[in-house]
């Protein structure tokens, strides 16, 4: 076995891995109440979860049989190597995965007390050269200092040692040239099998023109008060193409762009200028923050006026989600990807079937997201979910990709 693994990993020393880190948090906190003896023992038991359930369940959720190497790197940090160019809605369904197992483990300790559970916290990044460890590193003290359970960040940023300033930088970059870009991701009729609409997705770019991953600049870009700049030149985008190809695109606001009054009346000002209304969907991000629905629900009506659709995202993961559905005037449900993903699950079918049942006495259509493969989306049809969107059905790609498969 361990000359197999030896084979395997020079063989494929210079493809990409994908690097997690898992950090035990409040160790001290474990070892100065129960002892250092206890401490160990839980630490002995994380191995044993990660190595011999963990990744059994990573190679069955990718559905392919791929090398990993699992190490214990400081006492309470692992280190987790997949030898795969792993895509990021792979690494996020791998995350949360860990994350699940992890906390919801029950750790036993060596005297006859209660067992405890643990927290983590997650860094990760992939890459072909011999410092994937730092970025993974980087992005494990990066989601630490912030208090978050995980941070990913794309090799290239670091590739020359940038720091945060480059990431703002870069976003700068992209405003000044006007190169965000959206990528359209298809969404499909489950009963004709044709194409219905796209959603928009941001994308930027290093000075090579590398796309940058979101999960590196998203999040940097409201800190830096750079987003909403970058969501006016993706809008602007988005209506020149609905203009030019007259296609039906989706673009998705945060709870917190309804509230900012400059996001309102640009998007309405935009809406109206180019009487593109009836091409345009709306997909209301964090829909479980809501707290004033006065406010958003004026909001839909003002753009409903001019025939745009509004669609509320990643439905189906928090308590109060029906509640709040009936308090918004939406045309479109998007069942959170983490339940289609497990729809072969009877839990979680009778979970989506509750969901399309409550959808349809609604009059609200549904959407499914992360249909990654044939077996999904035939349960998705059977459950009469009424589009499909994800991978299998189609990547996001650049305007010109689409247009030339049009042609």
């Amino acid at each position: 076995m361990f000359l197999n693994g030896y084979i395997y990993k020079q063989i494929h020393k210079k493809n990409v891995k994908t690097l997690f880190l898992i950090d035990i948090l409040y160790m001290k906190d474990i070892n100065a109440i129960y002892g250092f003896k206890n401490g160990d023992f839980i630490i002995n038991q994380l191995k044993s979860l990660l190595k011999n359930k963990i990744t059994k369940l990573i190679k069955k959720s990718l559905k392919r049989n791929i090398y990993s190497e699992l190490k214990n790197l400081h006492a309470d940090v692992f280190s987790l190597t997949l030898y795969d160019n792993l895509t990021q809605e792979e690494i996020t369904e791998i995350r949360k995965l860990i994350f699940k197992k992890v906390i919801n483990h029950n750790f036993n300790l060596k005297t006859k007390q209660t067992p405890i559970n643990i927290d983590i916290t997650i860094g990760c990044s992939k890459s072909k050269d011999s410092y994937l460890r730092v970025y993974a590193e980087k992005a494990l003290y990066n989601a630490k200092i912030n208090n978050i359970h995980f941070t990913y960040y794309d090799a290239k940023l670091y590739e020359n040692d940038h720091s945060n300033e480059n990431i703002v930088e870069l976003l700068t970059y992209n405003i000044e040239n006007k190169l965000v870009e959206p990528y359209l991701q298809a969404i499909v009729d489950s009963d004709t099998e044709e194409l219905y609409k796209y959603e928009a997705l941001m994308r930027v770019f290093d000075k090579e023109g590398n796309v940058l991953s979101p999960f590196v600049f998203i999040q940097k870009a409201k800190k830096a008060r750079l987003y909403h700049k970058l969501m006016e030149l993706l809008i602007d985008k988005v209506v020149d193409y609905i203009i030019k190809y007259k296609i039906h695109i989706s673009i998705n606001l945060d709870y917190t762009d309804i509230l900012n009054p400059y996001v309102q009346k640009s998007i309405i000002g935009k809406i109206n200028t180019n009487h593109i209304g009836e091409y345009l969907t709306i997909e209301i991000l964090e829909s479980e923050k809501i707290s004033n629905y006065n406010i958003v629900n004026e909001f839909i009506a003002k753009v409903k006026k001019y025939g745009v659709k509004i669609a509320i995202d990643d439905f189906g993961t928090g308590f109060s989600n029906y509640e709040y559905i009936l308090n918004l005037n939406v045309d479109y449900i998007k069942i959170d990807g983490s339940l289609i993903k497990k729809i072969n699950e009877e839990i979680y079918l009778n979970l989506i079937k509750s969901i399309v049942h409550f959808c349809k006495q609604q009059n609200i259509k549904t959407v499914a997201e992360f249909v990654s493969d044939l077996k999904i989306l035939r349960y998705v049809n059977a459950v009469g979910i009424d589009y499909s969107q994800g991978y299998y059905i189609g990547k996001p790609q650049p305007i010109g990709n689409i247009i030339g498969e049009k042609k």
